[in-house]
């Protein structure tokens, strides 16, 4: 119920509302207008009928282009026109632009060595993962890294605000969700002492993200204590195609040497300070060292790619070049709308594929493609352990509802389902054979696969990995196994739901 109080009297379902009104105006005129002008009526057929035959030979997500057809088939007159206004262009081409003009502005924090070639001699699986993410990323691979695991929101949270407390030089910080409570009155006081004392403090969020839990300026309260802030994407009450591209990202880096990403958002219910879904199970990463780099770089183009007011400068900070002795190998990644690449789906499906023993999942939300249910299915029946832990109590109740649609195929094939009896999993971890992790902000769900800037850590044969395998164990023993029985028991009229929602998932 708190959740749809904060709905109904938010801005969102008021801008909800007014772009509903216009594509149902969009619509309805249109096919108004067809019954009294012949040549339209032909023109937007010829149009569904070209772009239908586009969709068909594109190189999309078969996801994508299941949807776009079935909406082709019930509303054939228009559906060409709606394709050209949300689907030809993941992303609008001058938002396209602004972001990728800046990448070249900071290759040359990337100058560092590379260990490719070391890499590709220990292991075969980890070289080619961290090659694709390097040449389709450009965020590249560190040793000289240590690595801290957060099983909880609040061992983060309490990390976080330490490091904070320490910072000399800048603190820059990107959020999904802020909220007033506890967590982030607490992180902006904190911040605004350090500006006092000349530290440099710069913080993004996400005005969809976080358009329920705070007020459309709240950004002004924010520069009032003299933090340098800016909205993301700020929402528009019309129609337009990059209100789907959110900043899905949750990073925190500190003078250059500390920085953390995960699943873990700047509201109290991370932390278990506010109970919404039951318990909520968060984790993420904290990184010390040279692989640091690579989450100053995602923040720092992204500041200065949103052209925001607040003029960059490169941060000066002393960068102590002392070698940490560390174990095996980090690298943040970000993936972006402004590419052709989905990087984030890609490194997923990469552990997937080259496990051997086993295979790990955590996700809040499940809700895929046939690409990678099939590879799900495929490394199970090849013999490999695959265990998937989902929520038992939803934020969403349709995400639920379109997850649990695909327990039975994939319990058929040897997957291992687990919901967490506790409440809500918020994690986004994936590990295999002890060897390969990753750890990030990255939903399996379209909206981060396709839509959104996300951030996560791959690593190899790193001392963490230990402590992500721990959590699973003690995790999967907090959680209900689903059966077969269990999956295939379920009334008609629920099985109609889920096959009406699946249809919808790209859209969720």
């Amino acid at each position: 119920m708190s959740r749809l109080r904060r709905l109904l009297g938010s801005r969102l379902l008021f801008i909800g509302l007014l772009i509903l009104f216009q594509l149902a105006i969009l619509v309805v005129g249109l096919y108004h207008l067809t019954q009294w002008l012949l040549p339209l009526y032909v023109l937007l057929y010829i149009l569904g009928i070209i772009v239908t035959l586009y969709i068909l030979n594109a190189n999309i997500s078969p996801g994508y282009q299941n949807i776009w057809l079935i909406l082709g088939a019930a509303f054939p007159l228009v559906t060409g026109v709606l394709y050209l206004i949300f689907g030809a262009k993941r992303v609008a081409p001058k938002f396209r632009r602004e972001h990728l003009l800046t990448e070249a502005k900071f290759r040359p924090l990337h100058e560092l060595p590379n260990y490719l070639d070391e890499l590709s001699k220990k292991d075969e699986a980890a070289f080619r993962q961290s090659k694709y993410i390097n040449d389709y990323s450009f965020y590249p691979a560190h040793k000289s890294t240590s690595v801290t695991y957060f099983s909880t929101g609040e061992d983060m949270y309490e990390a976080i605000v330490e490091e904070i407390k320490k910072a000399k030089h800048f603190v820059f910080i990107e959020m999904f969700i802020i909220q007033e409570g506890k967590v982030l009155n607490s992180i902006l006081d904190i911040l605004e002492e350090k500006v006092k004392e000349g530290v440099d403090v710069r913080f993004i969020y996400d005005d969809l993200g976080s358009a329920m839990y705070v007020p459309k300026k709240y950004y002004e309260q924010i520069e009032n204590r003299g933090i340098k802030c800016q909205v993301f994407n700020p929402l528009r009450p019309i129609l337009l195609v990059t209100m789907n591209n959110r900043d899905h990202r949750k990073l925190v880096v500190v003078d250059g040497r500390v920085a953390f990403t995960g699943g873990i958002n700047f509201s109290d219910e991370y932390i278990n300070a506010v109970e919404l879904y039951g318990h909520w199970k968060d984790a993420g990463v904290m990184l010390k060292g040279e692989a640091v780099i690579n989450m100053l770089v995602m923040f720092l183009h992204l500041w200065d790619s949103e052209k925001f007011d607040h003029p960059l400068q490169l941060p000066s900070f002393n960068d102590e070049k002392t070698k940490m002795r560390t174990r095996g190998y980090v690298q943040p990644f970000s993936d972006t709308p402004t590419d052709s690449e989905d990087i984030g789906k890609g490194s997923h499906l990469n552990i997937i594929w080259n496990a051997k023993q086993y295979v790990y999942i955590m996700t809040p939300y499940l809700v895929v493609d046939d690409e990678m249910i099939g590879a799900l299915k495929q490394v199970a029946k090849n013999g490999v352990d695959v265990r998937i832990i989902v929520p038992h109590i939803p934020d969403k109740w349709y995400v639920l509802e379109t997850t649990r649609s695909y327990y039975y195929t994939l319990i058929q094939a040897g997957v291992k389902i687990y919901e967490y009896s506790p409440g809500f999993i918020h994690s986004k971890v994936m590990l295999a054979d002890d060897k390969y992790a990753i750890v990030g902000s990255i939903n399996m769900d379209y909206r981060s696969y396709y839509l959104s800037f996300e951030s996560a850590v791959f690593m190899y044969d790193v001392n963490c990995l230990s402590d992500i395998k721990k959590d699973f164990m003690e995790t999967f023993d907090k959680s209900e196994i689903i059966s077969l029985t269990m999956a295939k028991n379920v009334s008609a009229f629920r099985k109609v739901i889920r096959a009406i929602l699946r249809i919808f998932a790209p859209m969720m």
